[in-house]
Order: structure tokens, then sequence, then C-alpha cells
């Protein structure tokens, strides 16, 4: 058996793909500069030399994987398809450069709290066999922003750990539990089984001394005490994040043997698709800013804005239109829209909404909305009314969040039905 050293994610199947039309590329881009210059080219020639040259600039797409984890997986930094492809090239170009300081920084500048709640949190829903998994995430990312890292590194590593059980069936930090997926770029022995390897290194004594990593056996049994600091706290998110991928990875690994099974062939307009679809993924993501919708939101609100959404799903709470509230609501348990409905309607007919007022909307990400709701209602003999924050996301027909590239519906978080439902006031009168 070949060491997982010797093995490379430019490897896989879906590289070399990719890797076999780098000579045609090359040809082409030759060919059609060739005859531009001499004066023979139209447009359809200069079509091609712009997609040559497109995909051969991200030529080093295909092994930059394999060089990050070379450079930063024995630290605890490892690739998967959520981390920025431009954060690993400038990462590796510090750390040739002779500054590790600045490559570190560059990584750690990418775990924004937007993005460690798109790609740890908002991503791993479809997959939660439990709600409170959420909640301790949630709460993680709150003692992250805060700081409080001698809290969160703990919670983080618990949610790891349940999450990738409930996926695999069984820890991932079992001493033989399997971690590889075909084709993917998390799943290949030097990134995430690399990683747990690490992280699952015996701890038989108590320390003090300070950790560089989320040391998983010495932090959760209590051994290794000195971990609250950023650098860890990070990792651990790392983790976090790199199981989910994991997860999607899993769940489409069967599609991917057929496709290499088929061996199907990429047409040369195809490659050029997919880099540029990722290309354009990453820069959206990177250069998102929010935004705010002004007022009135009601029936003029049109239809094709975001606001849309919170206004819809009010509406037809307010009118008792379940159907009409499956179709806007999240939809973490992949139930049919009947199923969904029902449930929406066993829990919306234990607090009548009476009135709403949305005071705005914000797009706090590219897949996150938040609105500021005030609701009023009765439940259970009692008058409720409040304000309210109301979270809605980007997402497409199968669950997962919509890539900037994709089409995706807002989906309203129905968590508004229980917030009102609690909220304290005077009995009605």
């Amino acid at each position: 058996m070949c060491n997982a050293k010797d093995q490379r994610i430019a490897d896989n199947p879906s590289v070399q793909r990719v890797a076999q039309l780098v000579p045609l590329a090359r040809l082409a881009r030759t060919l059609s500069g060739v005859a531009i210059r001499l004066g023979l080219g139209g447009d359809s020639v200069k079509r091609i030399l712009e997609s040559s040259t497109s995909a051969l600039e991200q030529v080093d797409l295909l092994d930059l994987p394999d060089r990050f984890n070379s450079e930063f997986a024995e630290e605890g930094w490892i690739a998967t398809s959520s981390l920025s492809v431009d954060v690993m090239r400038q990462a590796l170009a510090y750390r040739k450069g002779g500054q590790p300081d600045q490559a570190e920084q560059t990584i750690f500048e990418w775990f924004s709290e937007e993005r460690i709640r798109l790609f740890a949190i908002q991503r791993s829903k479809s997959f939660n066999k439990a709600r409170g998994r959420v909640d301790q995430l949630v709460e993680a990312l709150a003692l992250t922003t805060e700081q409080r890292y001698i809290a969160a590194v703990p919670l983080i590593l618990i949610s790891c750990d349940g999450f990738a059980s409930d996926v695999l069936g069984t820890s991932p930090f079992e001493k033989n539990a399997d971690l590889s997926v075909f084709d993917s770029v998390v799943g290949h022995p030097t990134s995430l089984p690399a990683l747990i390897g690490k992280l699952a290194k015996g701890v038989r004594k108590s320390s003090d001394q300070t950790l560089d990593v989320p040391l998983r056996h010495g932090i959760l049994h209590g051994r290794s005490l000195g971990y609250a600091n950023k650098r860890v706290c990070y990792k651990a998110w790392m983790l976090m994040i790199a199981v989910v991928d994991w997860a999607v990875d899993k769940q489409s690994e069967d599609d991917r043997r057929k496709e290499h099974e088929e061996d199907h062939n990429l047409s040369w307009r195809d490659v050029v698709g997919r880099l540029r679809k990722n290309a354009a993924d990453k820069e959206a993501l990177d250069a998102f800013e929010p935004v705010e919708w002004r007022g009135p939101y009601d029936t003029t609100t049109r239809r094709d804005e975001p606001p849309y959404a919170f206004w819809e799903f009010l509406s037809a709470w307010k009118e008792k239109k379940f159907g009409t509230m499956a179709g806007r609501a999240v939809n973490m348990r992949d139930e049919s829209h009947a199923r969904l409905a029902g449930s929406i309607r066993r829990d919306a007919e234990l607090v009548e909404l009476s009135a709403f007022e949305i005071f705005s909307v914000q797009q706090t990400g590219l897949c996150r909305l938040e609105a500021v709701v005030f609701m009023r209602g009765t439940t259970l003999g009692r008058r409720v009314q409040g304000r309210f924050k109301v979270l809605a996301f980007l997402l497409k027909a199968d669950g997962n969040v919509a890539m900037p590239t994709e089409n995706g519906t807002w989906y309203v978080q129905q968590k508004c039905i229980f917030d009102l439902m609690h909220q304290r006031t005077s009995s009605v009168q």
C-alpha cells in the first residue's frame, strides 16, 4: 500500500480529465494567436483565444491543493472545496517568500463570521439528525467572535464529532474510521484523513503547554489545557468546515463513481465553463458587501426582490395559508411539501399571528437575509408581541446553499413562530 504522502489530489479522476486537456488548450492558444497576428482571425478565433487563455490561467488550480497541504497540513490547515483558492495561493506565496506569519494571517482573515456561518453552520443543516447541533454551532460562533476561546473550542470539537458520526455511523476519531471519499479534495488521504489523524493524537498527562492545534482527546478529556487561543479555535473551525465538505462529497460519491466508470469525455466548453463558474463563485464570495432594502414592505414589494420572501411567509401565516408558508420555509429535513405544510400547521396553529410590520431587511451574506420584524398574536390564552430578528437563506431545490452562479430561492427560517410563541406578555383581556 502506498503512503499517503506519495498520493496526490491532482491524481483524482476529475482533475486528470481537466489536466489531459491542458496540451489542447496550449495548442489552441498558440494557433489562435498566430491566426490573429496574420489577420486571419474572426470573432470565433478571438473567442477561442480568450477561452484557452482563461483556462490556462487556472492551470495552477490542478496542483494547488497538493501544494497547500504539503506546506500547511502538518500545522492543521488543509485544502477543502470551501477554502478560497486565492487564500491558498497567497498563503503559499508568503510561505515561499519567507513570511510565515503573513501566510497564517492570510488564512486567519478568511475565517470571517459570515464565512463560518455559511460553510460550517448553514451547509451542515441538511445532514443533522438532531436540531441541537445547529444551536451548538451558533453558540460556538458567538463565543468565537467574543474571543472566548476557552469555551468555543470544546464546543466546536463536540459538534465536529457528532456531525461526522451522524454521517459516518461512527466517530471519525475512531482508530479505523474510513474517511476516504472517491474523487474528492477533502476526502483525499492528505486532507481530512490526515488532519483527523493528527488531531486524534493521544494525551496521557495534564499540561498547561500552549497548543497550536486542537488536540481532540487532550482537550475533551481535560488533559490539554493550553488550547484557549485564536490559532487553535480557527483550526477547530477548519475541521468543522472540512467535515461538512466531506459530507457533501460523500453524498455525491456514487454519482462521481458512475461518471468515472462511464468515462465521460468533457468538451472544451465544459472545461472552460467549470473553471469560470468556480472562479466566479469565489470572486463573488470575496467581493460581497451587505445590502439593505428600504420599505415599505407590503403588497407593493416586488416578487423578485429578497424582502418579498418575508412578506409572503408572514402574510400566509396571518391568513393561515400553511401550504404557502411551506413553499417559503427552510426545509431542514427534506420533507415533501405536504408533510412540511402539515408540520407548519401544527406549529402555527398554536400561535395566531394577527399583525406584523417589517422594519428592515438586510442581506448580510450572499446567501443570508436578516429582517427586523414586529409581530403580534395570541397563544394559549395570552397576547404576545415583540420585535424579532427573522432569517432567510438562499437555497437550491435540493436544500443545499446556492452558490452565486446557481439559481436559488429565499426560504424563511420558521423559528420566528416559536419566538413569538414564547414571548412573555400579559394575558388576553
